[in-house]
């Protein structure tokens, strides 16, 4: 639409910043050798990848997502929620479409999207996702990031009606992110050419399984009615095989510590978790000389919070955020991923109730348990109203107070 687009005189030069200038972008990851033809169509062939951007584009459309207000100290939410953030795609819901978000930046590295409509004021209130495959030319004009759809140039938003979001490998002096699939090229082709290999060697018999040695010259028809009687003798049963005279067999055995793809197959395996920054266990797979385990399970989901999700989170935040009027703002619930641990979401729960910030009911409705008749009190000044294992109940204080006080008004 153009709308924040600075007005130009016809006198003023056309600059244009083309891919030349930026196509270190894509030729220094494409520099590293692959054994095969890299693509996102080949990366999803690739059981480790695919798992790994599954994983974490899973993770992040599995978040609540709502928009909040900003009133002094507090965030309320905003009722009832932008339709950009409980709607964005007319076609999908939410949690489809911050999947389809996820799986292009963590493909292609940069997630595009046609702004669909504009509310009064000039944001958008509707987009949908396209094939990040199909935007082509990307490159800056007169300072606008612009780029090829379907053989026409577009302008991205707030210049024009293409929304653009990049990833995580945004290099100084480009608006646009590398592709993590073209990063990780050399390891995802050689996870494919050993796992290639392998179909061939234990599929069609990449390898002969024997030796038929002959002290006679033979003509091509012998040795092919040589090869048709041993096979002949061979398939189906377990009788000796005879040889005439002249004849020996020797069988051609494959040392297996000489075979090593399934040592790369492994070593791929984990090069794969390193460039989506995915935990091992997440995919499946144990790292050498470990095992999965499902030990401190609390531990790795904020492990796996803190360093693998973040950073997306962050930016999908500030991205949304752009698209709300002020002073609203997107914020994934980031609790709701580590709820799954019920021992330590109860401990949690009950440090709350004691120290006064959470009401019973409050934490009734986390747990999705309907309210009661006065769990809306607060422990307010915060005392140990609750017992603690080990307690010795004689050690309360005298003047203890039997009644638990109302909160003040909130």
């Amino acid at each position: 639409m153009g709308l924040f687009r600075r007005a130009t005189t016809p006198s003023e030069e056309r600059s244009t910043i083309s891919l030349g200038r930026y196509a270190h972008l894509w030729t220094d990851s494409l520099s590293a050798y692959s054994p095969v033809p890299v693509s996102t169509s080949t990366a999803l062939t690739h059981a480790a990848s695919s798992a790994c951007i599954d994983t974490l584009a899973s993770s992040v459309s599995a978040l609540p997502l709502d928009a909040v207000r900003q009133s002094g100290a507090q965030r309320i939410p905003v009722m009832p929620s932008p339709s950009i953030i409980r709607e964005p795609s007319p076609l999908v819901d939410q949690d489809v479409w911050l999947y389809q978000l996820m799986f292009a930046l963590l493909t292609d590295g940069n997630a595009f999207g046609e702004i669909l409509g504009f509310s009064a004021n000039g944001l958008p209130t509707s987009i949908e996702l396209v094939d990040s495959d199909e935007v082509l030319n990307r490159r800056i004009v007169d300072g606008i990031p612009t780029v090829t759809v379907k053989n026409v140039d577009r302008q991205l938003w707030p210049f024009g009606d293409l929304w653009h979001l990049p990833g995580r490998f945004v290099r100084p002096g480009s608006p646009f992110a590398d592709s993590p699939v073209q990063r990780a090229r050399s390891t995802i082709g050689a996870a494919v050419a050993a796992r290639d290999f392998g179909s061939r060697f234990f599929g069609d018999g990449g390898h002969p399984g024997g030796l038929i040695r002959s002290d006679q010259e033979l003509t091509q028809e012998q040795a092919q009615g040589i090869k048709r009687s041993f096979l002949n003798a061979v398939r189906g049963n377990r009788e000796p095989m005879v040889v005439g005279s002249g004849l020996s067999f020797e069988p051609l055995m494959v040392d297996p510590n000489d075979s090593q793809f399934i040592d790369l197959m492994r070593f791929t395996t984990e090069e794969a978790c390193r460039f989506w920054r995915v935990p091992p266990s997440m995919v499946y797979a144990a790292t050498s000389g470990q095992s999965v385990t499902y030990a401190n399970v609390s531990q790795a989901d904020l492990a796996y919070l803190k360093h693998s999700l973040e950073g997306h989170l962050v930016r999908i935040e500030k991205a949304l955020t752009r698209l709300l009027p002020r002073p609203q703002f997107a914020r994934f619930n980031r609790a709701a991923f580590l709820r799954s641990d019920t021992d330590g979401r109860f401990a949690a729960y009950q440090t709350a109730l004691r120290n006064g910030w959470m009401s019973v009911n409050e934490v009734r409705a986390l747990e999705d348990e309907a309210p009661i008749e006065t769990g809306d009190q607060y422990l307010w000044p915060p005392y140990r109203a609750f017992p603690v294992s080990g307690d010795d109940p004689d050690d309360s204080p005298d003047d203890s107070p039997d009644i638990i006080p109302e909160a003040p008004n909130a």
